[in-house]
């Protein structure tokens, strides 16, 4: 019992220990982090001030020299913060500037804290101060002043600069976002910016030289910050002068005398010369004088340059007695439409003419006008014998007055677009005065029709059914189907349509000026397709020529029936052109066949067409030059035989007997001659062999040709060892006459060994001569034989 609690005691002991030992470890928490950090952070504006605090560090521990238990230093030197002596205090040594030019954008240290009373090592906490971006950074503008130089005819609405720029050096977002703006001011009605956001501007106001030569207003950029930053600079616009001012006359009207005598002569103008400039004073264009065309006007001749006028011709009193009018007319040189009017009243001297009456210069105008002319043009001139702005003209006519208007100075204006189609002439009055009186001009004025419309189809899409009995019923007809109709107009009066189809069946169709569309049926059998795609196309007569098109579809019900008839026919045609083809090849094969049975009895009948046996009266003899000749003593009878084979002599020898000689060119064929002379010659018939087998018989000829002049050679040369041969001059002929038959001659061939046997009999004659002669060389390969 006693050792059970004492060892209850020690146990307890050992525990109160252990944990006085680690509660007072955990208890000294100095140079910790409040929170159990491992680093602290701070934010800093940009604009912060030196010396500011920029927070307390969150560190368990008092820094307080006397009383504390911690000591805070930082570990860089130079370092743009630093902690107040005794406190936990960051305080700003520098000046912040989030875009990096006047000091840094970011601050990153590192606090070394040190326990007092403590062998424990320092602890080291970093700490991280961002800056952050305030609106400190006004925009600043590129490139400026700005300069531009505009034409006074430049458009409002017209982009006259772009590129104008500012830059704000604030981190992007709304310090730096830059809006534009023309702040109020003189002439700042005359231009805007295109977008806020956008340095562009535009002019808003029309310019004109003649009252604004240049103009200077101010722009501004400002950022989107609280509160905004914002620059200025100024737009300097210079204005050149257009041409967009007539020329003027000095006066508005101008009077001089007519001579008395009318003789020719410069005219004294009052109450100054006549003369005219340009108002546009940046152009100062030459200017041009004219006398409009008027009834006085071909008395008088004016000066082009300096505007003096002069009378042309005499004229007498009664001529102009009541004085005239002249229209001048000064133009620019470099621009036509630019010009002026005024009047010179003509008077004689004495003459009560009533000068003061207003009248137009002419009571009647006429002219033509385009129907396409643009709203705002000046059509015609209507010259006053006082013209002016005090002048005042109307149109009485309601209708006309709303197309046309006349000017202060007589110009007639057009007001509202003019239509060939609806009206093709305008006649009205012009009235004109001054208060005081009044004059009146007739005016016609007839409009030109210009082609300003398209031809249009009634239909978008035209669809069309060919009926099944339509079809069939003149399928073997050449008269055309009727198939639908087209209908198309066109909104300029005389214009006319002229109507066609194409595509790619468009031959099958035809069309008329109407519009109707016939089909072909005599063509419809190269048409392998039910329906048909056309294209009607319409084109007017105008100038120039417009056109318009619709698509047509064309559907054929009896297609097929009547294909299949069509099929039919072309059948039975190529039916006959086969058994035509037929027969043809029949009687070639016929022809060829009989051509070859003929070939084979002509090549039996005529011993292969390679030898033949003639019959001669005489043949010479010639006298050779490979053998020499030998004189024999013989019977003196006379006869004897000559052979002549290719290059061998004639030889003549006493015929005893019977002489055998053999030639090896017969073939085996046998042929047998009497009477006085007998030939026999071998021919071909080349028409009816191969060109390749006549050219292997020609080598077995030269051959043969070979073998038998040596033959021929062995033979003579046994006639000579057996003393038979004469000279040739005891032989004056080779041949011998076939009289009476005093003799005959027997020649057989032996079938075996091609070799023809002759033999030569004498019976009474006084001599017998035998030749065997083989014409060596000729393409027969003739063998002659002479008794």
């Amino acid at each position: 019992m006693w050792i059970n609690h004492h060892w209850t005691c020690y146990v307890f002991f050992t525990l109160c220990c252990l944990n006085r030992a680690t509660f007072g470890a955990i208890l000294d928490s100095r140079c910790y982090l409040e929170g159990g950090g491992s680093a602290e952070s701070f934010l800093a504006t940009e604009d912060l001030a030196v010396g500011s605090i920029i927070g307390k560090l969150r560190i368990n521990g008092d820094p307080n020299a006397e009383t504390g238990d911690i000591n805070l230093s930082l570990r860089e030197k130079n370092a743009p913060v630093e902690i107040h002596a005794g406190t936990k205090e960051l305080a700003l040594s520098v000046e912040l500037d989030k875009e990096g030019v006047r000091g840094p954008s970011s601050i990153y240290v590192n606090v070394i804290c040190v326990r007092r009373h403590s062998t424990d090592p320092s602890f080291v906490i970093p700490v991280n101060v961002r800056v952050t971006d305030v609106n400190d950074n006004a925009p600043e503008w590129i490139g400026t002043p700005y300069t531009l130089t505009l034409s006074e005819v430049t458009v409002p609405g017209t982009r006259i600069l772009q590129g104008a720029r500012a830059e704000d050096a604030d981190q992007p977002g709304p310090f730096s976002t830059v809006e534009y703006q023309v702040l109020p001011g003189p002439y700042s009605e005359y231009v805007q910016f295109l977008n806020p956001l956008e340095g562009t501007l535009v002019l808003r106001k029309a310019l004109d030289y003649e009252q604004l030569r240049n103009f200077t207003v101010k722009l501004r950029a400002q950022d989107q910050g609280t509160p905004p930053r914002h620059s200025d600079t100024l737009l300097r616009v210079v204005i050149t002068d257009a041409d967009d001012q007539n020329p003027k006359f000095q006066r508005e009207s101008y009077s001089a005398e007519i001579p008395v005598d009318g003789r020719p002569g410069e005219l004294r103008m009052r109450p100054e010369p006549l003369k005219a400039v340009d108002q546009d004073e940046g152009i100062c264009a030459p200017i041009q004088y004219t006398i409009v065309q008027s009834q006085d006007a071909k008395y008088f001749r004016i000066h082009p340059h300096n505007g003096a006028i002069s009378l042309l011709t005499p004229i007498g009193y009664a001529d102009v007695a009541n004085g005239a009018t002249l229209v001048v007319k000064a133009t620019q040189i470099d621009n036509p439409d630019r010009y002026a009017l005024t009047t010179v009243q003509l008077t004689r001297p004495g003459s009560h003419s009533d000068l003061s009456t207003l009248a137009f210069v002419q009571k009647r105008f006429v002219m033509r006008i385009r129907e396409d002319t643009a709203v705002g043009n000046r059509i015609l001139a209507l010259p006053t014998n006082k013209p002016g702005k005090h002048l005042k003209y109307t149109i009485p006519d309601p209708v006309n007055s709303q197309f046309f208007s006349v000017g202060s100075l007589g110009e007639l204006v057009l007001a509202k677009p003019l239509d060939y189609e609806k009206m093709t002439k305008h006649e009205f009055q012009v009235l004109a005065t001054d208060g005081m009186t009044n004059s009146t001009a007739e005016l016609t004025l007839d409009v030109i029709d210009v082609n300003d419309w398209e031809p249009r189809f009634r239909e978008t899409h035209y669809e069309f059914m060919v009926p099944k009995s339509s079809l069939q019923s003149r399928v073997d007809s050449f008269e055309g189907v009727l198939i639908g109709k087209v209908e198309a107009a066109d909104g300029d009066r005389n214009d006319k349509l002229e109507l066609s189809l194409r595509g790619q069946h468009a031959g099958l169709f035809e069309i008329d000026a109407t519009g109707n569309i016939y089909m072909r049926p005599e063509q419809l059998q190269s048409l392998n397709e039910s329906t048909v795609h056309l294209i009607a196309i319409a084109t007017d007569t105008g100038v120039p020529p417009r056109s318009t098109s619709v698509p047509v579809s064309v559907t054929m019900e009896g297609l097929t029936l009547a294909q299949s008839g069509w099929n039919s026919n072309m059948l039975g045609m190529f039916g006959m052109i086969m058994g035509l083809f037929l027969m043809i090849i029949v009687a070639l094969s016929c022809y060829i066949v009989r051509s070859k049975k003929q070939g084979k009895s002509a090549s039996s009948g005529l011993g292969l067409g390679r030898n033949r046996v003639h019959s001669q009266a005489h043949s010479s003899v010639s006298s050779a030059n490979l053998v020499t000749h030998e004189k024999l003593a013989g019977n003196g009878n006379g006869n004897g035989a000559s052979v002549t084979s290719g290059g061998v002599s004639v030889l003549h020898m006493k015929h005893g007997g019977n002489i055998t000689m053999a030639n090896p060119i017969n073939n085996g064929l046998h042929h047998v001659a009497s009477g006085a002379s007998s030939s026999m010659a071998l021919g071909s018939s080349a028409a009816l062999l191969e060109r390749e087998r006549e050219r292997e018989r020609e080598r077995d000829r030269e051959r043969q040709r070979e073998s038998y002049a040596a033959t021929v050679r062995s033979i003579v040369s046994r006639a000579s060892a057996n003393g038979q041969l004469f000279e040739e001059d005891e032989i004056e002929h080779d041949s011998l006459q076939t009289e009476n038959n005093n003799r005959k001659v027997a020649a057989t061939g032996a079938a075996s060994g091609g070799v023809t046997t002759i033999t030569t009999t004498s019976a009474n004659a006084g001599s017998n001569l035998l030749s065997a002669t083989d014409a060596m060389g000729s393409s027969e390969n003739n063998l002659t034989v002479y008794f």
